[in-house]
């Protein structure tokens, strides 16, 4: 049982401090870890710790289910290898992934040069530290890519969407110039 033992309010915000009754070596009392309360609004905060983890997973996630998902699907219905299906923005993330995973989120260089679509979200030489904004051009980027693989192998069917049908997929009139293969 935890209770707050003081109450301020530092730079607009509500600081409380806790105490906890439990004997920690008692066994079902789950203790997992104490820090100072500017440590924990610092880590919670915009482009705090935690913040930066979540980023960092939902790359992770988004190229993970296109690579191991969406892309094997694209090249089973084209009759291609896998490996023959690329679009610029996930080859983009499998980069940010790898050093995001790999290498503790720093973007060297040579990798920030490989960068096609989201070169303008990272710099080269700094950890990838990325914002709300950054976050959202990320989304974009993808379903532009997305919208344009629709239109780029739909066009010429009867009946394919137009542009303007699936403008809620962020569709730019790019045609195929992001899509190899």
């Amino acid at each position: 049982m935890s209770h707050p033992v003081s109450l301020r309010r530092e730079n607009g915000q509500t600081i409380i401090m806790r105490a906890s009754l439990e004997d920690p070596t008692y066994p079902e009392v789950i203790h997992q870890r104490i820090i100072r309360a500017d440590e924990f609004i610092a880590a919670n905060a915009e482009a705090g710790f935690n913040e930066q983890q979540v980023c960092g997973s939902i790359i992770v996630f988004i190229f993970a289910f296109w690579d191991e998902k969406i892309r094997q699907q694209i090249a089973d219905i084209r009759g291609v290898e896998k490996d023959e299906v690329e679009i610029d923005v996930f080859g983009d993330l499998h980069i940010l992934r790898r050093m995001i995973v790999h290498r503790g989120g720093l973007l060297g260089a040579a990798d920030h040069a490989k960068l096609k679509v989201l070169k303008g979200i990272c710099q080269a030489g700094a950890k990838i530290s990325l914002t709300h904004d950054q976050m959202k051009t990320i989304f974009v980027a993808i379903k532009q890519a997305i919208g344009s693989l629709i239109l780029g192998y739909t066009a010429h069917l009867p009946g394919a969407p137009k542009p303007e049908d699936i403008v809620d997929v962020a569709v730019q009139n790019i045609g195929r110039s992001q899509i190899r293969n």
